[in-house]
Parts: structure tokens; sequence; C-alpha cells
């Protein structure tokens, strides 16, 4: 074909000189740009009036106009069989040895359709949206389309891509990076009642960064997903990330103060991470990176049936990990309003590496702290019940966590708050679990709230995850202990939060306070003797400074002490153990010789989500329900 032997840049010149001819193909775009309409299902890189492909149309868009389709294309399926680059150029991260680096250009390899600028494709006109498809299949594998800029893209499915790690001779980076099997997108991707499901990432059989594999849906380094479903996407490799979406979250911000991925009204289900090293079934955030510690929001949305598992295709490397069947939180903070995260599954080989587990959270899970560095959740009006890690109920494991914060009226199955990050005087962070709270319940099966025979199911997209095969559930129906929970009106939280100054010397002796508080609040339960073994604790203390505190080795009793008063508690006081309600027993002031408590006491206000997942109003009584979804 003639555009075999065109530029990018060349093809596109030439179909703007067509385009100048046919009304039907170009218009007002909008913000200064045009508008150029898709007319056939065609898969050529130059088109003659009156056809216009979708990668004619695609090479001719500039950085403001908008690729739209006629109404002959309502339903339609563009199938994509030419490889558009060979070698698509976006940014990703670089390491040293393994110290990272920064971001700088890196080979995503091959892609069907690229743009090196902004991109919109807008199908919003039509009722059936279109499907952009690639055909190629394993023997001729690439993504779908890379964007090294923003891609805004409506009412568009895609699907069948397939990005591999690819050996590449000559040069500094040895393989193209596996990453967004549908998508891949240095940018903002904002995605507006799409579909991505069907794709792909698979990596090989040698450990390395960049043989890492992430984002079987929708790779990006930023994130704007509305009434959007990503499901029935893998990523299968040693390493791998992120079934559905691998969200950097930022990374080329200034500072992740303030700055925010967000997911409304979507649907992450049913996919899956077939790897040694194997995180985050649905969702792998890193909410800005090592630099830049931001937030993903999820809101009226439903995680489910996503699933976390061993690759046992490859030799075993020592060292293996599994976790966040749902999320997995690699970085920053995660904020979850109004969702369901439920049936999602973590499976492995159970180990401890470095007296740590390797497996956690069947629904969210975060890291422990070594590689990467995890703030804060905040969690309200949420479902998070019956998902299993290797066949046991476990919904939430905390990792390393500054603070979990409730903010009400959630139902939990089982939480492990095992490693959450032990107390620190100096940020007057003494609470970590700010749990429970109004309207919190724990212990909530399954079955008490939400009707998983019931859950809606997608039109087109079909599972790879727990239901693997089957249309991928899309919601579920609340029921029981879900229905009516949240008043109309809001309801109040109650925090508690303490420090206290005197830490750091030999005449500390908090330590002793804390065991004689326990004991006087929860004898009954624990018994009188509680910490008896102990003995006289003074000394034991913390040591700053507040950033690099845990790495210091003077600061080890001072951890130990925290993990054997959780272990000897074991769960006798409810799964936070100690919580915001032991904290209120302590008051401002001197505490002692040596020591002086600061407590601040704080209330916040809270109402519902105005709308649910199916964008209905809240609430359909006198009460809303918890959950993505109003009965």
């Amino acid at each position: 074909m003639l555009a075999s032997h065109l530029s990018r840049r060349a093809a596109g010149v030439l179909v703007t000189a067509l385009c100048s001819l046919v009304v039907a193909g170009c218009g007002s775009g909008g913000s200064g740009g045009v508008r150029i309409v898709v007319n056939s299902t065609d898969d050529e890189a130059v088109s003659r009036a009156p056809k216009m492909t979708l990668r004619a149309a695609i090479a001719q868009a500039g950085p403001k106009d908008v690729v739209a389709f006629a109404p002959s294309l309502d339903g339609a399926t563009i199938d994509l069989t030419i490889v558009g680059e060979e070698h698509a150029t976006l940014v990703g991260e670089v390491y040293s040895g393994n110290t990272f680096s920064g971001y700088q250009e890196r080979d995503y390899g091959r892609t069907a359709l690229y743009a090196d600028h902004n991109l919109t494709i807008d199908a919003s006109d039509l009722p059936r949206g279109v499907t952009i498809r690639w055909a190629g299949g394993d023997a001729n594998r690439a993504r779908v389309m890379a964007v090294r800029g923003d891609l805004t893209m409506k009412n568009v499915t895609i699907t069948g891509g397939h990005a591999a790690a690819v050996a590449i001779s000559g040069g500094t980076q040895p393989y193209t990076l596996a990453r967004g099997g549908g998508l891949a997108v240095w940018g903002l991707c904002k995605l507006e009642r799409c579909t991505v499901w069907g794709n792909r990432c698979t990596g090989e059989d040698v450990v390395s960064r960049d043989r890492g594999v992430y984002g079987g849906g929708i790779y990006a380094n930023d994130l704007e997903l509305t009434d959007t479903t990503v499901s029935g996407n893998t990523v299968t490799g040693i390493g791998a990330g992120g079934g559905g979406i691998y969200s950097v979250g930022g990374a080329d911000q200034t500072s992740g103060a303030g700055f925010e991925t967000v997911l409304t009204r979507c649907a992450v289900t049913g996919n899956r991470v077939v790897a040694q090293h194997a995180y985050g079934g649905g969702i792998f955030t890193l909410a800005g990176g090592p630099n830049n510690l931001a937030l993903m929001r999820l809101e009226n949305c439903t995680i489910a049936r996503n699933v976390v598992e061993d690759n046992p295709a490859f030799p075993n490397m020592g060292q293996f990990y599994y976790r966040g069947g749902g999320v997995y939180m690699g970085g920053g903070s995660l904020s979850v309003l109004g969702c369901t995260i439920v049936e999602n599954e973590v499976t492995g080989q159970a180990a401890s590496f470095s007296g740590k587990p390797n497996m956690g959270g069947g629904g969210v899970a975060a890291t422990i702290g070594n590689a990467h560095t995890v703030e804060d959740v905040y969690v309200r009006q949420s479902i998070v019940a019956g998902n299993r890690l290797n066949g046991a109920n476990e919904d939430w494991f905390a990792g390393s966590l500054l603070h979990f914060f409730s903010q009400g009226h959630n139902l939990f199955g089982k939480l492990d708050f095992t490693w959450i990050l032990v107390p620190v005087p100096d940020w007057s962070h003494l609470n970590r679990k700010l749990y429970p709270m109004t309207g919190d319940e724990e212990g909530v099966a399954l079955a008490q709230a939400v009707d998983a025979t019931g859950a809606e199911r997608h039109a087109s997209a079909i599972s790879a995850g727990t239901d693997a095969g089957q249309p991928a559930v899309v919601w579920y129906p609340p029921i029981d202990r879900a229905l009516n929970r949240v008043p109309r009106a809001g309801y109040q939280v109650r925090y508690v939060e303490a420090g206290y100054a005197g830490f750091g010397v030999a005449s500390d002796d908090f330590l002793n306070h804390v065991l004689a508080r326990i004991r006087a609040k929860y004898g009954a339960v624990l018994g009188n003797d509680f910490g008896s073994g102990h003995g006289d604790m003074t000394g034991v203390t913390w040591h700053g400074p507040a950033v690099t505190w845990p790495s210091d080795p003077a600061n080890a009793a001072w951890i130990d002490f925290w993990h054997s008063v959780d272990t000897e508690i074991a769960g006798r006081l409810g799964q936070a153990r100690l919580n915001g309600d032991f904290w209120d027993t302590f008051d401002s002031g001197p505490l002692g010789a040596n020591l002086v408590m600061t407590v601040s006491r704080r209330t916040s206000s809270f109402r519902m989500q105005g709308s649910d997942q199916r964008r209905r109003s809240r609430p359909s009584g006198s009460a809303g329900d918890i959950g993505a979804v109003e009965r």
C-alpha cells in the first residue's frame, strides 16, 4: 500500500489536503480545533475522499482536534492489523541498579495506533459507540494505542491488545516495556463511558525491572475514568501488576499534595495477574511514585472478581509475593467512597521474607514499606467483604500505612492491621487505626451485604477473573446489612490523635504508662496482668528523625513492643485492637515526671454520596444504602 512508503507526518499532510475537499470529513472540533469524522472501518493509513479511516484521522489530528464518527458506524468494530509504530516512545521510570533515578524516554514497543501529542476520540454521538480492536492475534502482537500526551476518549471500546517485552539490540534499554495492553498513556488518560476489556501484557522468564508487566488494560501516568468498565484483562510474567489498571499517579507533578487520580462510577472486574511477584488484580496504584505521594480516589465503583495468582510457568526465583486481589497500594494514599469491593482473590505460595508475610489482601493490600511508601487510607460508606486469601477470608491488608481512617458506615469482613506503622510520637501519631467509626461493622459475610447471584453483567466484556469465561460483573444489588444505613441528614465521626514529648532519652517510661492504661481499661477482657512479661520498659523509646526512623536499629525495641502487644491482644478487642478508644483515655498535660501528652479530639461531618454507580439519586428511602449501588 502507498501508506507503507509514507511517514506518519507525510501521510497526515496528504490526508489534510484530501480533507479540505470533503465536507463530511472535517468540521468544527471546538477549542480552536477541527472535527475529523471517521466513516470507514478499514485500517488504512491514507484515505481518499470521501473515505476517512481511524488511522488516517489520528495521523491528521492535531492536539486540539476531535476524531469523531459518522452515524453509519454506530456499534461498528474497527479491526486494526497495521502496527503503526514498532517502537512507540513514551516516558517511563529508570533505575540505576535498584535505585530509582527518575523518568526519561523509553521504548514501549509495538503499537497499532500512536500519537505523540494530545488526542481526543469521541463516539458520544453514537448510541452504541464504536469498538477499536487489535486483530493481529498472538502471532503479531501489539497494544491498541499509545499516546504521549493526554488521551480523551468517549463511548469507545478498546479490546484485543497485546503488549509484550521483546529484546532490543544496540541500545541501553534491553527490552521493550510490556505496559498497557489496551492503552499506554504518558499524560492524562480521560475516559468517559468506555470499555477496556480482553487486553494482555506478557513478560519473559528473566528477572529485570524493564521486564515487569504492568497494566493489562490501561497503563497511565494520570487517570480520570468515568462510567467506564475495565474487565477481562490480564498481565503475565515473573513480575506483574495491575491486571486491569496500572496508575503511576502523576509522577511528573512537582508535588503529590492535592493531586488525585480518580475513578467515578466505574467497574474494574474480572481482571487477572499471573506472576511470582504479583500485585493488584484489578488496580495497581503507585500514587505519584517515589517522589510524589498523591491520592487515588475511587467513588461509587465496583471492584470485584479480580485475581492475583502464582505463575508456575517460570522457575522459582527464591522470593515470591502475591498481594491485593482487587487493589494494591504501591505508594501514596487511597480514598474509597461508596464502593463495593467483593469476591476478589489472591492465591500463591505462602512464605515469610525478611520476617514479613509475602501474601495479603484478598480485596485491598498495601506494601510493607521496604520498596515504596504508603500514607493514608480513607474509607466511607463502602462494602469490603467476601474477598479471599488462599481460600480464607481476608478483605483488607493495611501493610505499613501511616493511618487507616474510617469515615463511617462501612461493612467489612476481615481487616489485617498487623503491619500498620507503629506509633510515632514526633508527629502526634500514636493512633494509627482510626477505626471503627460511626455505623461501621466488621465480620460481615458477602451474603449479608450483596446479592452475588443477582449481579448485573456487561453486554460484551468477558471476565478473566474468578468467573473466567462469563460476562463480566458490573455491579451488585445491596441486601440486608447494606440497606437503609446512611442517614439522609448526615452524621458525625469523632477522631482522637495523640503524641508525647520526652522520647529519645533513657528516662522515657512511656511504655509503662501504656501497659498500665491497657490493664485499667481492658483488664476484664485481657487480664489484669496483661503485658507483665515485658517487665520494666523504661528506656525503650522512640528515636528520630521522623522521616527515616524505621531504618534506625535504635528503634527496633520500640517496634517490637507494639507488634508484641498486638499479638498478645490477639483480636480480643476487635480487629483494630488498640485504637482511638484507647488513646482517648489520655489527656493533654504531664504524664509522670518527664513526659507531656498532647491529645486532640476532633469531629468531622459526612453525608451520603449524592448518586450511585448507575447515576441514580441516593437515597431511595429514609436512609441510603452502603456500597456502589442504591437499591
